[in-house]
C-alpha cells in the first residue's frame, strides 16, 4: 500500500462550503440578537440578567457585549490569511506571503483598543475596521490570493456586523441628544 492510497480523502468542496456557510450564518446570530431591532424582538433582559450575575457585572449591557463580540470577530478576520500564507495557498511570491502574514495580525491590532473605547467611538471604530478588512480581502481576491467565493462568504457577516454595531451607535446618539424616544 502506497502512502498516497492510505491517506484519508479530503472533504469535498461542496461539503466544505456548506459547513463554512452554516458556521458563517451562526456567527451572524449574536450580531442580529444584540442589534437594537433584535433586542426589541427578544427578551434580552431575560438572558442578560443571568450573564450579569455570572460575571459579577450588574451594569453589563448589550452594547458592551456587542463591542466585545465585534472585537473578537475583527480579530478573527485576519486569521485566514495566516492559514493561506502558511499553507502556501496560491502563493506567488515572498512579497505576497509577507503581505498575508502582515495583514493577518492587523485586524487584531485594530480590535484591541476598541475593547477599551467608550461607545459610540468603539462602535464606529469596529464598523470601520470590519469594512476595511472586507476591502483588504477584496484586494487579496483581486490578486487571486484567497479561495474563489471567499468574498461571498465574508460579505453577509460583514454587512450584518456593521449594521448591528451602527444600530447601537444610533441609540447612543439619541441618548446623548435626549431624543431616545423619537424616531
Amino acid at each position: 500500500v502506497s502512502p498516497a492510497s492510505s491517506a484519508p480523502n479530503p472533504p469535498s468542496q461542496v461539503m466544505t462550503r456548506l459547513v463554512a456557510g452554516v458556521l458563517t450564518a451562526g456567527g451572524i446570530i449574536p450580531f442580529a440578537a444584540l442589534s437594537r431591532p433584535g433586542q426589541q424582538r427578544l427578551e434580552h433582559e431575560q438572558w442578560l440578567a443571568p450573564l450579569r450575575r455570572a460575571l459579577g457585572r450588574p451594569s453589563l449591557n448589550a452594547t458592551e457585549i456587542q463591542v466585545t463580540y465585534g472585537c473578537v470577530i475583527l480579530s478573527f478576520v485576519g486569521a485566514p490569511h495566516w492559514g493561506f500564507a502558511l499553507s502556501g495557498f496560491l502563493s506567488s511570491s515572498m512579497a505576497a506571503t509577507s503581505a498575508r502574514l502582515t495583514w493577518g495580525v492587523i485586524p487584531s491590532l485594530l480590535a484591541w483598543p476598541c475593547a477599551s473605547c467608550p461607545s459610540p467611538l468603539s462602535l464606529d471604530a469596529l464598523s470601520a475596521g470590519l469594512a476595511a478588512a472586507f476591502c483588504v480581502d477584496g484586494i487579496f481576491a483581486a490578486c487571486k490570493l484567497v479561495p474563489r467565493g471567499y468574498l461571498w462568504l465574508r460579505a453577509p457577516p460583514t454587512i450584518a456586523a456593521v449594521l448591528s454595531l451602527q444600530s447601537h451607535h444610533r441609540l447612543h446618539v439619541r441618548q446623548a441628544t435626549g431624543a431616545e424616544g423619537t424616531h
